[in-house]
């Protein structure tokens, strides 16, 4: 629905930016996200939270403990661009816009997450949908069907190879994590734990070679692209998991999805991330012309619109969460002194791009 309502939106980056990676904020950042909220929402701008997660996993740690009052000015992209999610003032509660999701088939899910993970992923969704049990089997078994006609080995499920090479490792399978976000799926080899022990030395090696044998084992099967919609790929290597992603899901997916239903054009947009380079999982940003772009991660490539979020106004050398504070600040403190939305952008590239 095209409107005139809105002067613009921030975006934003959870891990890393927001919050730290796998961290659950406590009540004193909370308050000041939704001081921050509050306070777009006064001067008619939506906050646009970006995640790679579904909302069953961001809601308890961040969205849902946020005042209700603040949702009527946001939404949420999640599952790397394969889902949106608003809340409905009639049931007040937070539902997924289906018109916007773009969904693993069935048959890449079960090639992809193998026979159990497949499954309890049914079981988890049918609890939400409704749906019995014989109504599962008929899903698996169709999958298995398709599978079998295109010539695809059951016994090739790629996580299952995973967590084979993660046991050879010396490393217990059963730690491991998988999410399944519809169209994307993150396996957490370490399980869904702070960033810092998949930065050790030898689990960061090891997380690379099975990102690299995830790729191969993606090429050799044609991305999946025979049996679903769009094929399927390992973008980028984040912070943690290993991720695979339907083509075409992402962030520049759920940017042009805001524009195109609120009629914002990308000069009244800003995102905020800690990955805006070459790889990086907010990279795809940069396809956009006009967005502006503030950089608070330890790098990021020149060019479009970016502001080096890691050098404030007064100087001071600031990085990841801090850094984004600080501008959240900056920029609420120019909102409430009557500044507008798109003079703020510019003042921001013009002092840090």
């Amino acid at each position: 629905m095209i409107n005139n309502l809105y002067q613009g939106a921030w975006m934003t980056d959870i891990d890393d930016t927001l919050v730290l990676s796998g961290e659950m904020p406590d009540q004193s950042r909370l308050d000041a996200i939704s001081k921050f909220t509050k306070v777009l929402k006064k001067h008619e701008i939506l906050w646009i939270p970006m995640s790679g997660v579904a909302i069953v996993k961001l809601g308890p740690r961040i969205l849902f403990r946020l005042p209700e009052d603040d949702f009527s000015h946001i939404y949420y992209y999640g599952g790397d661009g394969s889902l949106k999610y608003y809340f409905d003032e009639e049931s007040k509660e937070w539902k997924e816009d289906n018109n916007f999701s773009r969904l693993f088939s069935d048959a890449q899910s079960l090639i992809v997450l193998g026979e159990m993970e497949f499954r309890e992923s049914l079981v988890q969704l049918s609890s939400i949908s409704g749906s019995d049990s014989s109504a599962i089997e008929n899903q698996i078994s169709s999958a298995k069907e398709l599978l079998i006609k295109k010539g695809y080995d059951l016994s090739d499920c790629i996580l299952d190879i995973l967590k084979v090479k993660l046991d050879a490792a010396g490393i217990d399978p059963k730690l491991s994590e998988t999410y399944f976000r519809g169209g994307s799926v993150s396996w957490m080899m370490l399980g869904d734990v702070s960033a810092d022990p998949y930065h050790e030395e030898s689990n960061l090696k090891l997380r690379f070679e099975l990102i690299e044998l995830s790729r191969k084992w993606l090429k050799d099967h044609n991305d999946l692209s025979d049996i679903g919609t769009a094929g399927i790929s390992v973008p980028f290597p984040g912070a943690r998991g290993i991720k695979f992603v339907l083509k075409g899901n992402d962030k520049e997916r759920s940017a042009r999805d805001l524009m195109r239903w609120t009629g914002l054009n990308s000069k009244e947009l800003l995102y905020a991330g800690n990955e805006l380079f070459d790889g990086g999982n907010d990279n795809m940003l940069r396809k956009i012309e006009s967005v502006t772009l503030l950089s608070v991660g330890d790098k990021e490539d020149p060019g479009h619109s970016i502001v080096n979020g890691r050098i404030g106004k007064d100087g001071n050398n600031m990085e990841g969460v801090h850094a984004n504070l600080y501008w959240m600040d900056w920029v609420a403190g120019k909102l409430e002194k009557g500044e507008m939305w798109v003079d703020i952008l510019e003042e921001m590239r013009s002092v840090n791009g």
